[in-house]
């Protein structure tokens, strides 16, 4: 029995709050992953919790106890990290740092900072009146907003009334308390004890944060513009008013005031004909919204955070172009440096008068982004540019659109992702005339055209100036920027989504079934970022009973059960969770000793089998080959691992005497 998607989701956040609750990282980076686990589970409620109910209420049997499993695991996470970040505050007051309540303040300090919320936070506080009332208009509370309920009467004995306003966005989440070193407040007490002056001349009874998340659906109608440029600008301005997924509440709020907060919800749901999901409020013990812990005041202390990752240049002060008609390249991020390659091939790309066009696909590109820049460069330089930029990459859509305006006014020739796909492969290709021919160049990634990304994630990039490597890419622009369709296969050993991938490795997989039933060397081993396709755990589980050892280092979703006896004996699977975010994706296949070696951009989700256009190409030479085994072996090793068994638990089995892939490899 395959385990559950999101069960699976649940144990990957779990693993990155291991970190933050372990007392040998430091201390910064246990905020950083606390705030890294807040944002994960928003994501988690933004994209799959409104479905998840809904299927209950569609089918309330099997899908009312799959959500409920979810829910608990849920509850469950919620409650070790809201202990994780009291034992963070507790480590933060042996460097120093407090983080006071308003009780705690001297009565100096509370002048202090009365008067900073008279002259800089109040003349920007909007209260407004939620009530059930008719002719009274619904506040709109928006998504991931902070916002203080305030119980107040306007005279002894009449009814309670209840009003809420944001938390300034420009202020700082935690302020400083004046004159004692070292200790801050959160914004929220500092409102609350003052809230009767906001609202003057009535009875202020007491004050309660919420929080809404939002539903992450972007539905997106192509008739109402006419463009898909402008469908998903409409839809990602529309988002804002999705329905809530989720109401966080401080436990002291009253049951009635939580309740009166929902009904608001449901009301504006319905006024824009959507359906409101969330039927109760979750009650958090302690700070909401955990990220803002990142911004506490802590000295600057070398031991409270990971010393720097050592990043060589790999490049020199070579050409790109020089280096690859030598030898293919092939870098591991960021060990090697993104910004010395990546960026710098797009840059001479722009600079060089011999150039002649570049194409690229673009997914996320961060903002600012100098390969945008480069790509406009090259166009107002007169040289032709093609990109493919996917619309629809999920919560970059605003950055998306405001790349392909740019883009468009540069003059380059901007396709808009595939009707029904998404474009996630992450290729580039330069034309260059060199000597009266002209020269091909490629890179192929697992990651993003990102360099904030290139600095913070494992990735491996691939550069060549192979024929046959340019051909196949040939084949997927033209499929991509002239027909605006995936093609159906790519020459070349190169595999392509959504039409010959799945296909292709499911052939990989059956020859090393036939070589395993032969009697010769056979042995599977993939890293990836998600396994969660069925057909591909059947070909895995298949493998298993031929004889195929099957190594997958997946670091987030695995739906595939190893170690069951007859079924998947021989299927180990791993997941590394470290001061990086484990993105590389190396595919390996012993091949009767010859192995071939595939990366690119797909993981094993169905997802990218089905519905996304992915890329994975062959890596060829020795030297590559002993590259990738050395990458693949250091997180076989790896000390910190986490080992998933046959009853869907992860653990820690490593030695910890054998050094964290990402040390061994930096």
């Amino acid at each position: 029995m395959e385990i559950d998607l999101e069960l699976s989701l649940l144990a990957f956040q779990s693993r990155v709050l291991a970190l933050a609750e372990d007392h040998a990282v430091p201390l910064l980076e246990r905020l950083r992953f606390l705030g890294i686990v807040t944002s994960n589970i928003d994501e988690l409620y933004m994209v799959r919790m409104a479905e998840l109910r809904r299927a209950a209420i569609d089918e309330p049997g099997q899908a009312s106890q799959r959500l409920l499993a979810v829910e608990r695991g849920l509850d469950e996470l919620l409650a070790r990290q809201s202990r994780c970040a009291t034992e963070c505050l507790r480590e933060a007051e042996r460097v120093g740092v407090r983080l006071l309540a308003w009780h705690e303040l001297t009565s100096y300090e509370r002048d202090l900072l009365r008067v900073q919320y008279l002259e800089e936070i109040q003349p920007d506080l909007r209260p407004l009146a939620i009530t059930l009332s008719p002719g009274h208009p619904l506040p709109h509370l928006p998504h991931l907003g902070l916002f203080l309920a305030v119980l107040f009467r306007m005279a002894p004995g009449e009814r309670v009334r209840l009003a809420e306003h944001d938390l300034p966005s420009d202020m700082p989440r935690l302020l400083a308390v004046p004159d004692r070193a070292g200790a801050v407040i959160a914004i929220e007490e500092v409102l609350r004890a003052n809230a009767h002056l906001l609202h003057p001349g009535t009875i202020v009874e007491s004050a309660y944060l919420f929080r809404v998340t939002r539903g992450g659906d972007l539905p997106i109608m192509d008739d109402e513009t006419g463009s898909l440029l402008g469908a998903v600008a409409l839809a990602t301005e529309r988002r804002v008013h999705n329905p809530a997924v989720r109401v966080e509440v401080e436990r002291s709020m009253p049951g009635a005031v939580g309740a009166l907060i929902l009904d608001t919800l449901r009301r504006e749901a319905i006024g824009r004909d959507m359906e409101l999901t969330v039927t109760s409020v979750q009650h958090v013990d302690g700070l909401l919204d955990l990220r803002c812990l990142q911004s506490l005041p802590l000295p600057k202390d070398l031991s409270l955070e990971f010393p720097p990752m050592p990043t060589k240049q790999a490049v020199g002060d070579r050409s790109m172009f020089a280096l690859l008609r030598d030898d293919d390249l092939l870098l591991h991020h960021p060990f090697e440096s993104f910004d010395d390659s990546v960026v710098r091939f797009f840059q001479q790309a722009a600079d060089d008068a011999d150039v002649t066009a570049i194409k690229a696909t673009l997914y996320r590109v961060g903002n600012p982004s100098p390969i945008v820049d480069a790509l406009v460069k090259a166009a107002e330089a007169g040289k032709q540019v093609a990109v493919v930029v996917e619309l629809k990459a999920r919560f970059d859509e605003e950055h998306n659109v405001q790349w392909s305006r740019a883009l468009e006014a540069a003059g380059v020739d901007v396709t808009y992702g595939i009707a029904g796909l998404k474009v996630h492969a992450k290729v580039a290709m330069v034309t260059r005339v060199e000597g009266g021919a002209t020269r091909r160049y490629v890179h192929v990634g697992t990651g993003n055209y990102n360099p904030r990304s290139g600095r913070q994630y494992t990735d491996l990039s691939l550069f060549s100036a192979r024929p046959e490597f340019a051909d196949a890419m040939d084949v997927l622009f033209a499929g991509l920027t002239e027909r605006h369709a995936p093609p159906a296969a790519l020459p070349h050993g190169a595999l392509v989504a959504p039409h010959q991938l799945l296909t292709g490795l499911l052939e990989h997989i059956e020859r090393e079934i036939q070589h395993a039933k032969a009697g010769k060397p056979a042995r599977i081993t993939i890293k990836i970022n998600g396994l969660g396709d069925r057909e591909m755990v059947q070909a895995f589980e298949r493998a298993s009973q031929a004889g195929v050892q099957v190594d997958l280092i997946v670091r987030g979703i695995c739906i595939l059960r190893p170690g069951v006896p007859g079924v998947s004996d021989r299927v180990r699977v791993t997941s590394i969770v470290g001061r990086l975010l484990e993105h590389s994706r190396i595919y390996r296949f012993e091949n009767d000793g010859h192995p071939e070696y595939l990366i690119g951009s797909s993981d094993l989700r169905s997802r990218n089998l089905r519905r996304r256009v992915e890329v994975l190409v062959p890596v060829a030479g020795a030297s590559f080959h002993a590259r990738l085994d050395t990458i693949l072996d250091a997180y076989l090793r790896d000390g910190t691992a986490w080992e998933l068994h046959a009853d869907g638990e992860y653990r820690q089995t490593g030695d910890r005497r054998v050094p964290a892939a990402q040390a061994a490899l930096a």
